[in-house]
Protein backbone atom coordinates (compact mmCIF):
# COMPACT_ATOMS: atom_id res chain seq x y z
CA UNK A 1 0.00 0.00 0.00
CA UNK A 2 2.93 2.40 0.84
CA UNK A 3 4.59 1.64 -2.51
CA UNK A 4 1.46 2.64 -4.36
CA UNK A 5 1.25 5.95 -2.46
CA UNK A 6 4.98 6.75 -3.19
CA UNK A 7 4.40 6.01 -6.87
CA UNK A 8 1.38 8.31 -6.98
CA UNK A 9 3.18 11.17 -5.27
CA UNK A 10 6.19 10.79 -7.65
CA UNK A 11 3.80 10.84 -10.62
CA UNK A 12 2.11 14.03 -9.37
CA UNK A 13 5.40 15.91 -8.90
CA UNK A 14 6.71 14.79 -12.27
CA UNK A 15 3.55 16.14 -13.88
CA UNK A 16 3.96 19.45 -12.07
CA UNK A 17 7.53 19.80 -13.35
CA UNK A 18 6.51 19.07 -16.93
CA UNK A 19 3.67 21.57 -16.82
CA UNK A 20 5.90 24.19 -15.24
CA UNK A 21 8.42 23.74 -18.00
CA UNK A 22 5.69 24.32 -20.56
CA UNK A 23 5.04 27.78 -19.10
CA UNK A 24 8.62 29.03 -19.20
CA UNK A 25 9.09 32.26 -21.21
CA UNK A 26 9.44 31.77 -24.99
CA UNK A 27 12.17 33.09 -27.21
CA UNK A 28 10.23 36.14 -28.35
CA UNK A 29 10.32 37.94 -25.00
CA UNK A 30 13.19 40.21 -24.29
CA UNK A 31 15.99 38.52 -22.52
CA UNK A 32 15.91 38.88 -18.81
CA UNK A 33 12.09 39.82 -18.56
CA UNK A 34 10.07 37.14 -16.72
CA UNK A 35 6.34 36.46 -17.61
CA UNK A 36 4.98 36.81 -14.01
CA UNK A 37 1.27 36.65 -14.89
CA UNK A 38 1.66 33.55 -17.02
CA UNK A 39 3.76 31.82 -14.43
CA UNK A 40 1.25 32.44 -11.62
CA UNK A 41 -1.68 31.24 -13.72
CA UNK A 42 0.20 28.13 -14.71
CA UNK A 43 1.03 27.31 -11.10
CA UNK A 44 -2.56 27.71 -9.97
CA UNK A 45 -3.76 25.46 -12.76
CA UNK A 46 -1.10 22.90 -11.98
CA UNK A 47 -1.88 22.86 -8.26
CA UNK A 48 -5.61 22.46 -8.86
CA UNK A 49 -5.03 19.61 -11.31
CA UNK A 50 -2.61 17.95 -8.93
CA UNK A 51 -5.04 18.18 -6.00
CA UNK A 52 -7.80 16.70 -8.10
CA UNK A 53 -5.66 13.82 -9.27
CA UNK A 54 -4.41 13.09 -5.77
CA UNK A 55 -7.90 13.08 -4.34
CA UNK A 56 -9.20 10.78 -7.07
CA UNK A 57 -6.23 8.47 -6.69
CA UNK A 58 -6.53 8.27 -2.92
CA UNK A 59 -10.23 7.67 -3.17
CA UNK A 60 -9.71 4.80 -5.60
CA UNK A 61 -6.91 3.32 -3.53
CA UNK A 62 -8.69 3.62 -0.19
CA UNK A 63 -12.38 3.03 -0.69
CA UNK A 64 -14.56 3.75 2.39
CA UNK A 65 -15.91 0.39 3.48
CA UNK A 66 -18.34 0.17 6.36
CA UNK A 67 -17.21 -2.54 8.70
CA UNK A 68 -20.10 -2.14 11.12
CA UNK A 69 -22.32 -5.16 11.32
CA UNK A 70 -24.78 -3.62 13.73
CA UNK A 71 -28.26 -3.24 12.32
CA UNK A 72 -29.86 -0.04 13.38
CA UNK A 73 -33.52 -0.54 13.97
CA UNK A 74 -36.04 2.24 13.89
CA UNK A 75 -37.67 2.88 17.25
CA UNK A 76 -41.07 1.32 17.52
CA UNK A 77 -43.96 3.55 16.80
CA UNK A 78 -45.55 4.82 19.97
CA UNK A 79 -49.28 5.12 20.25
CA UNK A 80 -50.19 8.70 21.02
CA UNK A 81 -53.42 9.22 22.81
CA UNK A 82 -54.43 12.87 22.70
CA UNK A 83 -55.82 14.38 25.86
CA UNK A 84 -59.15 15.94 25.04
CA UNK A 85 -59.80 19.27 26.61
CA UNK A 86 -63.46 19.44 27.73
CA UNK A 87 -65.59 22.04 26.03
CA UNK A 88 -66.79 24.61 28.50
CA UNK A 89 -70.29 25.87 27.81
CA UNK A 90 -70.87 29.27 29.25
CA UNK A 91 -74.36 29.83 30.62
CA UNK A 92 -75.53 33.25 29.57
CA UNK A 93 -76.44 35.58 32.38
CA UNK A 94 -80.15 36.31 32.32
CA UNK A 95 -80.96 39.99 32.17
CA UNK A 96 -84.06 41.47 33.65
CA UNK A 97 -86.02 40.78 36.82
CA UNK A 98 -87.13 37.28 37.84
CA UNK A 99 -88.84 35.72 40.82
CA UNK A 100 -89.25 32.32 42.43
CA UNK A 101 -91.80 31.23 45.00
CA UNK A 102 -91.37 29.15 48.14
CA UNK A 103 -94.94 27.86 47.88
CA UNK A 104 -97.08 26.99 44.86
CA UNK A 105 -98.87 30.22 43.93
CA UNK A 106 -101.75 30.93 41.57
CA UNK A 107 -101.14 33.37 38.74
CA UNK A 108 -104.41 35.08 37.84
CA UNK A 109 -105.85 37.19 35.08
CA UNK A 110 -106.37 40.85 36.02
CA UNK A 111 -105.31 40.72 39.66
CA UNK A 112 -103.99 38.16 42.20
CA UNK A 113 -107.31 37.86 44.03
CA UNK A 114 -109.56 34.82 44.33
CA UNK A 115 -112.31 36.57 42.41
CA UNK A 116 -110.15 36.48 39.26
CA UNK A 117 -109.58 33.56 36.91
CA UNK A 118 -106.56 31.32 37.50
CA UNK A 119 -104.32 31.13 34.41
CA UNK A 120 -101.38 29.15 35.85
CA UNK A 121 -99.86 27.75 39.01
CA UNK A 122 -96.25 28.78 39.59
CA UNK A 123 -94.44 25.86 41.24
CA UNK A 124 -91.89 26.05 44.06
CA UNK A 125 -88.51 27.13 42.69
CA UNK A 126 -89.85 27.85 39.21
CA UNK A 127 -88.32 31.01 37.72
CA UNK A 128 -90.65 33.46 35.99
CA UNK A 129 -89.89 36.79 34.40
CA UNK A 130 -91.35 39.90 36.04
CA UNK A 131 -92.78 42.63 33.79
CA UNK A 132 -94.18 45.10 36.32
CA UNK A 133 -95.32 45.53 39.93
CA UNK A 134 -98.28 47.08 41.63
CA UNK A 135 -97.98 50.43 43.48
CA UNK A 136 -97.95 48.67 46.87
CA UNK A 137 -95.03 46.49 45.68
CA UNK A 138 -96.65 43.31 47.00
CA UNK A 139 -97.81 41.77 43.71
CA UNK A 140 -96.12 41.21 40.38
CA UNK A 141 -97.20 41.19 36.76
CA UNK A 142 -95.30 38.26 35.17
CA UNK A 143 -95.02 36.23 31.99
CA UNK A 144 -97.10 33.05 32.10
CA UNK A 145 -94.45 30.26 32.26
CA UNK A 146 -96.74 27.78 30.52
CA UNK A 147 -98.12 29.82 27.63
CA UNK A 148 -96.35 32.25 25.36
CA UNK A 149 -97.86 35.71 24.82
CA UNK A 150 -99.76 35.35 28.10
CA UNK A 151 -99.34 37.35 31.29
CA UNK A 152 -100.84 37.16 34.75
CA UNK A 153 -100.70 38.62 38.26
CA UNK A 154 -98.98 36.80 41.11
CA UNK A 155 -99.23 37.67 44.80
CA UNK A 156 -95.75 38.31 46.18
CA UNK A 157 -96.13 36.88 49.68
CA UNK A 158 -94.06 33.79 48.84
CA UNK A 159 -91.95 35.41 46.10
CA UNK A 160 -88.21 36.11 46.08
CA UNK A 161 -87.21 38.67 43.46
CA UNK A 162 -83.81 38.82 41.76
CA UNK A 163 -82.62 41.69 39.60
CA UNK A 164 -83.30 45.40 39.77
CA UNK A 165 -86.88 45.30 41.03
CA UNK A 166 -86.80 49.04 41.63
CA UNK A 167 -86.55 49.63 37.89
CA UNK A 168 -89.79 47.76 37.20
CA UNK A 169 -92.65 49.85 35.83
CA UNK A 170 -95.68 50.26 38.06
CA UNK A 171 -98.90 48.75 36.74
CA UNK A 172 -102.43 49.03 38.04
CA UNK A 173 -104.36 45.83 38.58
CA UNK A 174 -107.95 45.34 37.52
CA UNK A 175 -110.44 46.46 40.16
CA UNK A 176 -112.14 43.77 42.18
CA UNK A 177 -115.49 43.07 40.55
CA UNK A 178 -118.54 44.05 42.52
CA UNK A 179 -120.42 40.90 43.44
CA UNK A 180 -123.90 40.68 42.04
CA UNK A 181 -126.65 38.90 43.89
CA UNK A 182 -127.96 36.13 41.71
CA UNK A 183 -131.41 35.17 42.84
CA UNK A 184 -131.80 31.54 43.79
CA UNK A 185 -133.89 29.89 41.11
CA UNK A 186 -137.32 28.85 42.27
CA UNK A 187 -137.64 25.12 42.48
CA UNK A 188 -140.81 23.21 42.06
CA UNK A 189 -142.67 20.49 40.22
CA UNK A 190 -145.95 18.69 40.34
CA UNK A 191 -146.57 14.95 40.24
CA UNK A 192 -149.73 12.86 39.86
CA UNK A 193 -150.70 9.22 39.38
CA UNK A 194 -151.93 8.34 35.87
CA UNK A 195 -152.38 4.58 35.45
CA UNK A 196 -151.05 1.06 36.00
CA UNK A 197 -149.00 -0.36 33.12
CA UNK A 198 -148.28 -4.05 32.53
CA UNK A 199 -145.69 -5.87 30.44
CA UNK A 200 -146.19 -9.61 30.75
CA UNK A 201 -145.99 -10.62 34.40
CA UNK A 202 -144.60 -7.27 35.51
CA UNK A 203 -146.46 -4.15 36.59
CA UNK A 204 -145.55 -0.48 37.09
CA UNK A 205 -147.43 2.71 37.81
CA UNK A 206 -147.25 5.69 35.48
CA UNK A 207 -146.75 9.19 36.89
CA UNK A 208 -146.99 12.60 35.25
CA UNK A 209 -144.39 15.17 36.29
CA UNK A 210 -144.13 18.84 35.29
CA UNK A 211 -141.38 21.34 36.09
CA UNK A 212 -143.09 24.40 37.59
CA UNK A 213 -139.96 26.24 38.75
CA UNK A 214 -136.99 27.99 37.14
CA UNK A 215 -134.39 25.30 37.83
CA UNK A 216 -133.58 22.34 35.59
CA UNK A 217 -134.20 18.80 36.82
CA UNK A 218 -131.78 16.05 35.74
CA UNK A 219 -132.46 13.20 38.20
CA UNK A 220 -135.48 11.38 39.56
CA UNK A 221 -135.92 8.93 42.44
CA UNK A 222 -139.09 7.07 43.44
CA UNK A 223 -139.05 5.32 46.80
CA UNK A 224 -141.83 3.78 48.89
CA UNK A 225 -143.79 0.57 49.30
CA UNK A 226 -146.97 -1.38 48.75
CA UNK A 227 -148.61 -1.01 52.16
CA UNK A 228 -150.47 -4.29 51.67
CA UNK A 229 -147.58 -6.59 50.75
CA UNK A 230 -144.71 -4.41 52.11
CA UNK A 231 -143.02 -4.64 48.70
CA UNK A 232 -140.24 -2.01 48.61
CA UNK A 233 -140.23 0.34 45.64
CA UNK A 234 -136.83 1.77 44.76
CA UNK A 235 -136.37 3.45 41.39
CA UNK A 236 -133.76 6.04 40.30
CA UNK A 237 -132.59 7.39 36.92
CA UNK A 238 -130.68 10.25 35.29
CA UNK A 239 -133.30 10.37 32.54
CA UNK A 240 -137.07 10.71 32.36
CA UNK A 241 -138.36 7.73 30.36
CA UNK A 242 -141.90 6.94 29.23
CA UNK A 243 -143.41 3.46 28.55
CA UNK A 244 -146.67 2.28 27.08
CA UNK A 245 -146.94 -1.37 28.09
CA UNK A 246 -143.71 -2.96 26.89
CA UNK A 247 -142.96 -0.23 24.37
CA UNK A 248 -140.51 2.53 25.36
CA UNK A 249 -141.59 6.03 24.49
CA UNK A 250 -139.93 9.45 24.78
CA UNK A 251 -136.77 9.73 26.87
CA UNK A 252 -135.60 13.13 28.13
CA UNK A 253 -132.20 13.91 29.65
CA UNK A 254 -133.67 16.67 31.82
CA UNK A 255 -136.74 18.73 32.51
CA UNK A 256 -136.26 22.41 31.81
CA UNK A 257 -138.68 25.02 33.22
CA UNK A 258 -142.18 24.30 31.93
CA UNK A 259 -141.33 20.83 30.52
CA UNK A 260 -143.20 17.68 31.55
CA UNK A 261 -142.77 13.92 31.21
CA UNK A 262 -144.35 10.59 32.02
CA UNK A 263 -142.25 8.33 34.23
CA UNK A 264 -142.62 4.75 35.50
CA UNK A 265 -140.97 2.74 38.27
CA UNK A 266 -139.21 0.49 35.73
CA UNK A 267 -135.66 -0.93 35.75
CA UNK A 268 -135.55 -1.00 38.66
CA UNK A 269 -138.63 -0.79 40.88
CA UNK A 270 -141.37 -2.62 38.97
CA UNK A 271 -143.77 -5.10 40.62
CA UNK A 272 -143.61 -8.83 39.89
CA UNK A 273 -147.30 -9.10 40.73
CA UNK A 274 -150.52 -7.16 40.12
CA UNK A 275 -150.87 -4.47 42.83
CA UNK A 276 -154.37 -3.46 41.79
CA UNK A 277 -156.43 -2.32 44.79
CA UNK A 278 -153.39 -1.96 47.04
CA UNK A 279 -152.49 1.31 48.71
CA UNK A 280 -149.17 2.61 47.30
CA UNK A 281 -147.22 5.16 49.35
CA UNK A 282 -144.22 6.76 47.61
CA UNK A 283 -141.95 9.81 47.63
CA UNK A 284 -140.85 11.39 44.34
CA UNK A 285 -137.56 13.33 44.45
CA UNK A 286 -136.07 15.47 41.66
CA UNK A 287 -132.49 16.86 41.71
CA UNK A 288 -130.67 19.43 39.56
CA UNK A 289 -127.53 17.27 39.07
CA UNK A 290 -127.16 13.66 37.93
CA UNK A 291 -126.77 11.08 40.66
CA UNK A 292 -129.00 12.89 43.12
CA UNK A 293 -126.66 15.87 43.68
CA UNK A 294 -127.27 19.59 43.53
CA UNK A 295 -130.57 21.10 44.53
CA UNK A 296 -133.27 18.50 45.28
CA UNK A 297 -136.95 18.62 46.08
CA UNK A 298 -139.24 15.78 47.28
CA UNK A 299 -143.02 15.37 47.14
CA UNK A 300 -144.92 12.52 48.89
CA UNK A 301 -147.74 10.79 47.03
CA UNK A 302 -150.24 8.04 47.88
CA UNK A 303 -152.65 6.31 45.47
CA UNK A 304 -154.46 3.02 44.81
CA UNK A 305 -154.08 1.54 41.30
Amino acid sequence: MKAKRIFLVTLVFTTILVLTACNLPNGTAPAGTPDIAGTVAAKVAIEQAAQTMVAQTLSAANPQVSTSTNTVQAPPESTFTPTLTPTITLTPTLEGVFLTVSQDTYCRFGAPYSSFKILATVKIGQKVEVIARNPENDSYYVKNPYESNSTCWLYGKYATVTGNAGALPVSTMNPTPTPTNTPTPAIGFTVSYVSLETCGPQYAFKLFIKNTGSSIWQYIAITGSDTVTAFAINHSSNTFKEYAGCVAGVTQADLTPGESSYVLNVSPGQFNYDPTGHNISITVTLCSVDGGAGTCKSIPLSFTP
